[in-house]
């Protein structure tokens, strides 16, 4: 539940969203909240036969030092195994002297036969650099399991990456990367996207991503689109797997 993608955008530019540039880096770098447009999101994935996926974001800006408060909610439900995963985050970020720095306190809780919860901290920070931002971000600080049982380990991890947006032409274009690393598991991850507004007010965005697959039946591509009219936003991803395997994920966006 931790490490999966938060909203269609994450996921089609495969996951590579510590310098991420809307809400959902409430889940992944509390820094880059400062900036963020205030709007809210409603995400719904259908993840396999009988996995269903949904996520809630909003951003506020609240005064001095660029100050900016956050909040996500991700739930996943198995019905095959009637089990229920849910992550609640509240998260805030200043600007001071040019760095942007951030903390998220997270509630994690799995539910089945046994249930298993932990209080856990995200930290970050960020920096515009080169003419895009530079990030940094230290994810799932607390308990080393999420139950007395000892059984299941919390996926610490350390994530740093860089992205930039510019225009070229009628294009607006941006790229995200990412490097992380968590006990056992070392990945690198890209994506790019390219929007096209043909009259104010409404715009396309295409976007595509590549990653290091965590299973073997993953594909390292993903893809994904996005349609904007006015304040309305719909967002779209595809994540591909072994034997024609598909998972959608689809994210409205208020502003």
């Amino acid at each position: 539940m931790l490490t999966l993608p938060s909203s269609a955008r994450v996921a089609a530019l495969a996951g590579a969203w510590v310098a991420g540039r809307d809400q959902d880096v409430v889940f992944h770098n509390p820094a880059q909240l400062v900036g963020v447009r205030t709007d809210f999101s409603v995400s719904m994935a259908r993840l396999g036969d009988k996995t269903n996926m949904a996520s809630l974001t909003s951003v506020y800006t609240a005064g001095k030092l660029s100050f900016t408060l956050g909040w996500g909610v991700h739930l996943i439900d198995f019905d095959a195994t009637n089990r229920q995963n849910a992550v609640a985050t509240i998260a805030g970020a200043v600007l001071y002297k040019g760095l942007r720095i951030g903390a998220a306190g997270k509630y994690a809780a799995d539910r089945r036969d046994i249930n298993q919860h932990a209080l856990l901290a995200d930290v970050g920070v960020a920096r515009n650099i080169w003419g895009g931002a530079v990030a940094l971000a230290v994810q799932n600080l607390g308990h080393s399991t999420l139950s007395d049982l000892g059984v299941e380990k919390l996926p610490r991890r350390v994530a740093a990456g860089f992205s930039k947006a510019q225009s070229a032409g009628p294009l607006d274009l941006a790229l995200f990367t990412q490097v992380s690393h968590r006990s056992g598991w070392n990945s690198a991850a890209a994506g790019f996207e390219a929007g096209y507004s043909w009259i104010e007010g409404l715009s396309v965005t295409g976007r595509i991503g590549v990653r290091r697959p965590e299973r073997t039946d993953e594909k390292p591509v993903s893809l994904g689109g996005a349609f904007t009219a006015d304040r309305l936003t719909l967002e779209y991803a595809l994540q591909l797997f072994d034997n024609s395997k598909r998972s959608h994920l689809v994210t409205i966006r208020w502003r």
